[in-house]
């Protein structure tokens, strides 16, 4: 069987078929002898890039620094800090996944966010980042740490560390929340 790229890659991977076209190896697998298919049903996999603009799409990206990432965070805290959950949800992109601190429940949407910090800004939280880790792609902003949340519940003031992770996009100009999430840290 000769290779011969069919597709796209996907993350730099080049794929081999045979002649029938079922049988999906990746270059890695055939290097090992064929032993490792592909996993799953092969029609169901989709040969397009992840993440990556199509070659008749010109990608434009915006500039990322991490001063950008660092007013990003503050823009956000500041809007918690107004105690307003519609300025806050403003934050996020329509179709944001927030996955929050003082609760089980995922809010996939801008609406569902709100909701959630109509409950949680009554606590009147204010974050403080501890340690970070930002790394950048195309429109796309990864920062990743620690932060510590000043709360004030029933007039009693109480510093919760966290985990944290917000993915930034870039969206028609303007730099969103898409991903949130934040967990809290575990005993030591």
């Amino acid at each position: 069987m000769k290779p011969r790229h069919t597709s796209p890659p996907v993350s730099g991977t080049l794929f081999f078929e045979s002649t029938s076209g079922k049988d999906r190896r990746s270059l890695s697998a055939s290097l090992r002898g064929g032993r490792h298919p592909v996993s799953g049903d092969t029609a169901l996999l989709s040969t397009a890039p992840i993440d990556t603009p199509d070659v008749a799409e010109a990608a434009v990206c915006a500039p990322a620094t991490l001063r950008l990432a660092e007013e990003l965070f503050d823009r956000w805290n500041e809007a918690l800090r107004s105690g307003d959950a519609r300025r806050v949800s403003q934050c996020y992109t329509e179709d944001a996944v927030l996955l929050p601190t003082v609760s089980n429940v995922p809010r996939l949407s801008r609406r569902e966010i709100q909701d959630y910090f109509e409950h949680f800004l009554k606590k009147r939280p204010l974050g403080k980042i501890d340690q970070r880790n930002v790394k950048f792609g195309c429109n796309k902003i990864t920062d990743a740490g620690v932060y510590t949340f000043r709360i004030i519940d029933a007039g009693k003031t109480e510093y919760v560390p966290a985990r944290y992770t917000f993915v930034y996009e870039s969206r028609d100009g303007e730099w969103l929340i898409a991903h949130h999430h934040s967990s809290l840290m575990p005993p030591s």
